[in-house]
């Protein structure tokens, strides 16, 4: 019994050390990518956003959102192939960690550091705004 417990303490001990470690990973990714990212979308002109039409800023949104989503599946997929320090020690496996399968903090963190998607995600919003104000505004006329 004793022994048992002390295995699954330490089990748990090297699982949370190996979670640290996969959030350490996405984190360094998320802000490397994020500013590659800035960096070849350019600098955002607002200005010059707002005046594209509707269907333009829509496409152009979600193909930004295609693309942010496959640089998260391939930043998911590239910390999968980082070998953990402790894997196989006294029977750990790396690979039933859920957290290495779950690119939230990926995510969260890209969103923080990718200015670009920051401001479009904005100014989207405010375009639907307006567009959803002028279409109350001949409704109630």
């Amino acid at each position: 019994m004793k022994q048992n417990f002390s295995n699954d303490i330490l089990m748990r001990s090297i699982k949370i050390v190996d979670i640290g470690y996969i959030a350490i990973i996405y984190i360094i990714f998320a802000i490397i990518l994020s500013r590659i990212v800035d960096e070849y979308m350019g600098e955002f002109d607002e200005k010059k956003e707002e005046n594209k039409p509707l269907w333009q800023v829509f496409i152009e949104f979600i193909l930004i959102l295609w693309l942010y989503g496959v640089i998260i599946y391939i930043a998911r997929n590239l910390a999968e192939l980082i070998p953990f320090p402790l894997n196989g020690y006294n029977g750990f496996d790396h690979y039933r960690v859920k957290e290495l399968y779950n690119a939230s903090i990926f995510t969260l963190t890209f969103y923080v550091f990718c200015d670009n998607l920051k401001q479009r995600l904005s100014l989207f919003d405010k375009i639907v705004k307006k567009e959803l104000d002028k279409r109350k505004q001949k409704k109630n006329r």
